[in-house]
């Protein structure tokens, strides 16, 4: 991990007011291919072979069962080499120091993979059904992102106006591959300036969960955007510790804006 003196209060202060902040190259070019071949080997133990290229082996583990290829991605999240560098004891200090807090909680480290056929881009959105109402979401590319290559798109100042209502229906009216994920209307994000982050391999994006944000997609051929994420809830505002009725995660469904349980 990047070994410079981290700035908190410099941190912290354009995140509030920009509503996020790039750190650039929190990995090394060491650490990024530590990750890469974890997630390689991961894919080789479904259909070994002597391919050790994390782009090349998608690709085929992919052709060969696009249902154990999913699967990789969800064993991703529990990659105690992920871990090492999500929970790390800086990001950790950073959190506990944005929110004022000794207690932080893990919502969901994972992975998220685009090629072009850019099929599971979500559309524009806020971070809801988290344990807290507030939370630090960290994005953090494998590989360089850009217009050719794909990254995520945030909607400027957009964290300045509480949380918007959210759905499960697409605004663009194409089917979604789920049904899990909220957006909101396009009526809403439409307002905002919307920028594309060019965001280097390695280099950690921290965006609070009010920024409305999406990804924008892959256009090269044969090329593969992986990204690691965590999502930071902070102790406030978790109404499972506060009413007895309250489910673990807040339903998209509820006012954010009226969540205030410390007072």
């Amino acid at each position: 991990m990047n070994k410079k003196k981290w700035n908190y209060k410099h941190i912290i202060n354009q995140i509030k007011k920009n509503g996020y902040f790039i750190f650039e190259n929190y990995l090394s070019a060491k650490e990024i291919n530590e990750i890469k071949k974890s997630l390689s080997e991961t894919l080789n133990y479904i259909k070994p072979d002597k391919e050790k290229n994390l782009v090349k082996k998608y690709y085929k583990i992919k052709k060969f069962n696009k249902k154990l290829k999913g699967r990789w991605y969800d064993m991703a999240c529990y990659n105690l080499t992920l871990y090492k560098y999500l929970h790390s004891q800086k990001i950790v200090e950073l959190v506990k120091k944005y929110f004022k807090t000794n207690v932080v909680f893990s919502y969901r480290p994972c992975i998220h993979a685009h090629d072009k056929t850019n099929d599971f881009l979500l559309e524009p959105h806020q971070e809801t059904n988290m344990f807290s109402k507030e939370g630090i979401l960290l994005w953090c590319p494998l590989f360089d992102t850009n217009k050719r290559d794909g990254g995520i798109t945030i909607y400027k100042d957009s964290h300045k106006h509480g949380f918007f209502p959210h759905k499960l229906n697409s605004s663009t009216g194409k089917k979604k591959w789920t049904k899990a994920y909220t957006n909101i209307d396009k009526s809403i994000y439409d307002k905002f300036e919307k920028i594309n982050l060019s965001v280097k391999a390695g280099s950690a994006v921290f965006i609070v969960n009010s920024m409305v944000h999406t990804g924008y997609p892959m256009k090269s051929k044969n090329k593969l955007r992986v990204t690691i994420t965590e999502r930071y809830n902070p102790l406030q505002n978790i109404p499972f510790l506060k009413k007895e009725k309250a489910p673990l995660r807040i339903p998209y469904t509820i006012d954010y804006n009226k969540i205030n349980l410390d007072n």
